[in-house]
This record gives C-alpha cells, sequence and structure tokens, in this order.
C-alpha cells in the first residue's frame, strides 16, 4: 500500500504540472490517429523528420495473432505512413516496407541526404534475427522492397538503431556473433543502398570473464561530419553502461572517460540496464533511461535519469527530465532547434485499488540541461493508455511526437496516435 501510495502522489504531481502549460509559449494540437494495415495492431512505432514532414514507421501485427499456420506464414510486418506539418496523415494506406515472412520488429529511422534509412530486427531466415533496411524518398516510394541486409551472420543481430552522420547512415545494433554473450556493432549505409562495411565493425566486445557481461541496447546520435557518439548498457557489476565515439565507422575513440568516470548508475540500488535514449544538439548530447520512484524498501533513483555531454561525448550534467525524481520508461529525445524535446511513459495510479495505466509525456530541456516550460501529459488514461513514444523535429521549434494509442476494449486494435507541440 506504502508503494502505491507514493506512486500515485508523484504521478499525480507529474500530471498536474503538465496540464496548464504557459500560456502562448508551447501549443499542441489535437491528437490524430494513423491508418491501419490489414487491420493489424500497431506497434513500436519511430520516426524521423524529412521534407516537409514526417515518415513515421511501426510493426503491423505480431507472431502469436489467429492460427499457429498464420503466424508463421503472415507474422510482423513493416508499415509507414507520412504525416505533414500540420499533423495530417498524408496516405490513406500504410505503405509497406516489409512484409517479408515470420517477424520484422524493432523499426528505428533517420534522415539524411533526401532519404529516409528505416533499420529493423528481421526473423525471415526462420532461426535468429539479422538486421536489415531499406531507404525511403519523401514522397513514401520504398527503394528496397526486399530490404538490404545490413547483419546476417550467425545467431542474433537485434536492436537496431540509425543516424545519419553526414556522410553516411551509421547503423548500430547488439550482436551475438560470439556466441557467448552480446557485443556492440555497428555498419554504415550509403545512400545508394550499399553495405560499407559488411562484416560489420566491433564498436565494443563482451566482458571477457568466464560469466560473460552483455553491452547491449545501444543508442545513436550524430552531430555530422562523419561522427557519431555511440553509447550501450552493460549486464556487469551493477551496470558499467558506456560509449565511444565513432568516425566513419571506426571508433575513435575507445572509453572517452563519457560519464567522467563514472558508469550511468544511480545512487541506490537500482542502476541503468534498459535502454537509452540519445540526441545531439548544437553544443553537445543529450541521454536519458529509465529511472525509478521511491516505494517499499526501495530507495529508488535519487540521482538523475538523464544527463548532459559535451560535443566529445564527456559527462557535463545529471539531471531528472521533469525536474525532479520520477519515474520514466521509453523515453525519446530530440533537439528541435533551440532545446531538447524528451518524451516517455510513466506508469500511473489514479486511486488507491485501481491498477496503473501508462501515460505518454513530453517537455523541453535546455542545452545546460534545465527546465523549459511545463510537462505536458500527452496522452493515456485507465480505460486508454498511451506507450511507447517517439520524437522527431523539424529542427525550427516544431516536435512531432507519435506513440501506441491501446483501445478502450479489446476487439478494437491498438494504432499509432500523433500529435504536434508547437514552441513559440
Amino acid at each position: 500500500m506504502k508503494r502505491i501510495s507514493v506512486l500515485l502522489i508523484a504521478s499525480l504531481a507529474v500530471v498536474l504540472s503538465g496540464s496548464s502549460p504557459a500560456e502562448g509559449s508551447e501549443t499542441l494540437t489535437p491528437e490524430a490517429l494513423l491508418p491501419l494495415h490489414n487491420r493489424k495492431d500497431a506497434y513500436t512505432p519511430a520516426m524521423a523528420y524529412g521534407k516537409e514532414g514526417c515518415l513515421v514507421v511501426w510493426q503491423s501485427g505480431r507472431t502469436g495473432e489467429g492460427s499457429m499456420v498464420k503466424s508463421l506464414l503472415y507474422g510482423a510486418d513493416l508499415v509507414a505512413c507520412r504525416v505533414d506539418m500540420n499533423g495530417k496523415p498524408l496516405d490513406k494506406e500504410p505503405i509497406v516496407l516489409s512484409s517479408a515472412t515470420d517477424l520484422q520488429e524493432k523499426p528505428h529511422l533517420a534522415f539524411g541526404d533526401n532519404l529516409f534509412l528505416a533499420v529493423w530486427q528481421d526473423l525471415r531466415n526462420g532461426k535468429d534475427y539479422d538486421i536489415y533496411a531499406a531507404r525511403v524518398t519523401p514522397e513514401g516510394k520504398v527503394l528496397d522492397k526486399e530490404g538490404i541486409l545490413v547483419s546476417g551472420l550467425p545467431h542474433n543481430q537485434c536492436i537496431p538503431k540509425v543516424a545519419w552522420d553526414g556522410k553516411a547512415f551509421q547503423v548500430v545494433w547488439q550482436d551475438f556473433r560470439s556466441n557467448v554473450s552480446y557485443e556492440i556493432y555497428g555498419a554504415r549505409v550509403s545512400t545508394t543502398g550499399k553495405v560499407l562495411d559488411p562484416e560489420g565493425v566491433l564498436l565494443k566486445k563482451r566482458f571477457t570473464s568466464r560469466s560473460g557481461g552483455s553491452r547491449y541496447s545501444p543508442a545513436i546520435a550524430s552531430r555530422g561530419e562523419g561522427k557519431s557518439l555511440v553509447l550501450w548498457c552493460s549486464h556487469w557489476r551493477g551496470g558499467n553502461s558506456g560509449g565511444v565515439m565513432v568516425e566513419e565507422g571506426q571508433v575513435v575513440d575507445e572509453d572517452a572517460n563519457t560519464f567522467a568516470g563514472r558508469n550511468i548508475k544511480t545512487d541506490g540500488p537500482n542502476w541503468v540496464s534498459h535502454p537509452i535514449a540519445l540526441a545531439a544538439g548544437p553544443d553537445g548530447f543529450l541521454a536519458s533511461w529509465m529511472s525509478f520512484v521511491p516505494g517499499g524498501r526501495g530507495g529508488g533513483t535519487r540521482d538523475s535519469n538523464a544527463m548532459v555531454l559535451d560535443k566529445s561525448g564527456k559527462h557535463m550534467k545529471y539531471l531528472f527530465l521533469a525536474g525532479k525524481q520520477h519515474y520514466i520508461r521509453q523515453s525519446d529525445v530530440i533537439w528541435d532547434g533551440s532545446a531538447y524535446s524528451a518524451g516517455w511513459i510513466e506508469r500511473i495510479v489514479v486511486k488507491r485499488g485501481q491498477a496503473p495505466h501508462d501515460a505518454v509525456f513530453l517537455t523541453r530541456i535546455s542545452q545546460q540541461g534545465e527546465p523549459v516550460g511545463p510537462v505536458h501529459a500527452m496522452a493515456g488514461t485507465f480505460e486508454s493508455p498511451a506507450s511507447k513514444p517517439t520524437v522527431a523535429t523539424d529542427g525550427k521549434g516544431t516536435t512531432f511526437i507519435a506513440y501506441e494509442r491501446h483501445p478502450k476494449t479489446g476487439d478494437v486494435p491498438i494504432k499509432i496516435a500523433f500529435r504536434l507541440l508547437r514552441a513559440k
């Protein structure tokens, strides 16, 4: 009961702080829903801003729907929809990026040189995950209908992320080719669709202890000039998450004091072992990760769930995204031209005895790690939760946020919802 009470107080405080935005400073558009593909549930959206609008990519359906035969035949496809600067969907039917057999999951997206590149983990070989990609034009034309095989070595290659580094698309992923534990690998993909590092480049090797210790869930952001910052999580002695700077596909700054001699972890018993979100700004980067609220015997996350880094990737400041201790999951961050925009979900308890629900929030953070404007409660109720936010921007103060909008009843499919935040 004590834990629920603490969750209730902390969650309501965030909701109230986000319910009354500063008048005239930031405005929100109403929620819009993107079209479904074959009436299948929509999951895990990813998004990037391109030419006068955004491309939203998501997983359509999943294994386990219907009979086993149908699951094996159809699995999950990857589809997309374009959205204009007013938040209006431009495609009546989703664009199919990949309809290969079995599963295509966990997409990520980047835009560069007038092209989108979507990456995802793919189970079409029927044994383990590979990394695939496809180029998409701003007009919605898929240039690689069979997909580009970025990495298909033995065992899993999965959880890919991608950034445009000014010269090529830099893809990173967690890789189990060692058959012992996961390592972080990367490869560049050109705008012509050529994989420039066909064997992949080892960015961070696994721990060499007998017990093994995986590096996993990479995040990437680039400030251009062929350089990218790559962060990851680790299962080893309370975290040991870290990062490297990559230039033209190669590590140029191994263990570069990314966190000022300190791993990303809390002052309490809970360390970061969850996916990291990362964005590049004009003078550095913002990273964020999962955190906990106090409850029961646990002290929660007492020091931070985000940090500001300088241009070299060195830690500058730890912070909470909402300006205070609170619990976040599934965060995503982007530089909107004058501040970082950060979206995340929180588990909300409205009243005692009622199960918690997921809700999406959005706020803006300065380059120095200070709050800019209010925390906006974007979507999510007990009857209709919201989850898995992703953010993009035009770089001129408009933030696009998409997320899963879960229905009130189980006979209605999960859809991808969409809103815009305009900073004035």
